[in-house]
């Protein structure tokens, strides 16, 4: 990531694209390096901006209450090999800015169509393209579950602007580092789906999360 140094009246802006890929019914790749930023301190882009072009630059969409997935959201390639129906691929972006002691925060939890898939042997089964669209919807919600937790931390952050944006960085890859952790939990638990009465209740309570926060 870039980080551009305050001087004088320009903002100081932290611009970060974060992957974090959940890959519903596989295992998530590691975090890779973060990229550079596009709009450099002084610019006229908003981090609103920012986070609606790198949702554009992936052809992505942000999370919503009154947008539930489709499985014509998933318009990726699947592997003819492995045993996994469908894949879920999200990303969490977040950017800041500080203009002397005032600080803004973004985060945004982004769905990928083309780096998601479904198999047709689940698109041929009736039940298949009920429950594993459920799995695959939770996985969605549990990003934007942590995208908020993301977003209360830092607004409940004392002087943010007075840490180092490697402080703040280190502060969301850590919250990021939970997330993925878990997404692996949701697998585990209810084996990627199959177990009904825990992705029943994985479902619920994430649903219950969701509407008790904003």
């Amino acid at each position: 990531m870039i980080a551009a140094a305050a001087t004088g009246s320009l903002p100081r802006v932290k611009h970060v694209l974060l992957l974090v890929a959940a890959l519903g019914c596989a295992s998530a790749p590691p975090t890779p390096p973060l990229a550079p930023a596009r709009a450099a301190a002084g610019g006229s882009s908003t981090l609103d901006d920012m986070v609606r072009g790198d949702l554009a630059d992936d052809h992505a969409f942000p999370w919503s209450a009154t947008r539930p997935l489709t499985w014509s959201d998933f318009q990726g390639t699947p592997p003819t090999e492995g045993s996994e129906g469908a894949k879920t691929s999200y990303t969490l972006y977040y950017a800041w800015k500080c203009r002397g002691e005032s600080f803004e925060f973004r985060a945004v939890a982004g769905f990928r169509p083309r780096e998601s898939w479904v198999k047709a042997v689940v698109l041929n089964d009736a039940t298949q393209r009920r429950t594993v669209l459920g799995h695959e919807q939770t996985h969605f919600d549990l990003a934007e579950v942590h995208a908020r937790r993301i977003r209360r931390t830092f607004a409940d952050l004392t002087r943010p602007c007075a840490r180092s944006d490697s402080e703040l960085s280190a502060l969301a890859q850590r919250l990021a580092q939970e997330e993925k952790a878990e997404q692996r939990r949701y697998d585990a638990e209810t084996n990627h789906g199959l177990v009904a009465a825990r992705q029943a209740d994985w479902s619920l309570q994430t649903r219950r999360r969701l509407g008790a926060s904003k």
